[in-house]
């Protein structure tokens, strides 16, 4: 009789810990959805436009309305067969210079950070299929969590704004 009770202490025990471990696990989970969700608000990012051509300059404008510092790194996505692709990791990285990521801080209630890009060659491709976005990856300074938030879609288009080849390749 006392094995039997025993072993369903035990049982209860173990129960107990799982139901424990459970609960630890819903609460880090909305910890940290809860820190992701309250970077991205305070961060502001003005639109781009929708269409350049080959060497336009793409301007950001950031603003950051947070009392803690932000982190953000900029990537460049590519439509292709109705599925966004990753086209450049980091779009203000320097070839010449082999770092992980180039990665923009952004001061306490900094009102103004603006950046430039310019658009390439290598983005146009013939068929009107130059479809691509921006893919803002954010976290606060002492922060693990990303949060990730994505520009309006933009396309890009050749200097004389057709779909096609541009004249410089031999090709119409």
């Amino acid at each position: 009789m006392e094995i039997i009770k025993t072993i369903r202490q035990m049982e209860e025990l173990k129960n107990m810990r799982t139901i424990k471990s459970l609960l630890l696990l819903v609460l880090q989970g909305f910890v940290f959805y809860t820190n992701a969700q309250s970077t991205a608000p305070c961060l502001e990012i003005d639109s781009i436009q929708t269409e350049y051509a080959i060497n336009d300059v793409v301007s950001f404008n950031f603003r950051n309305n947070c009392d803690e510092k932000v982190l953000i790194s900029v990537s460049l996505e590519k439509k292709v067969n109705d599925k966004w692709l990753l086209f450049a990791e980091d779009i203000f990285q320097i070839p010449s210079i082999r770092k992980v990521e180039n990665v923009m801080i952004l001061k306490e209630n900094e009102s103004d950070r603006k950046e430039k890009w310019e658009i390439k060659r290598t983005m146009f491709r013939k068929g009107c299929d130059n479809t691509y976005r921006f893919r803002y990856n954010i976290r606060k300074l002492y922060q693990a969590l990303i949060s990730t938030v994505y520009s309006n879609v933009f396309h890009v288009i050749s200097v004389d704004g057709e779909c096609s080849v541009q004249k410089e390749f031999g090709k119409e």
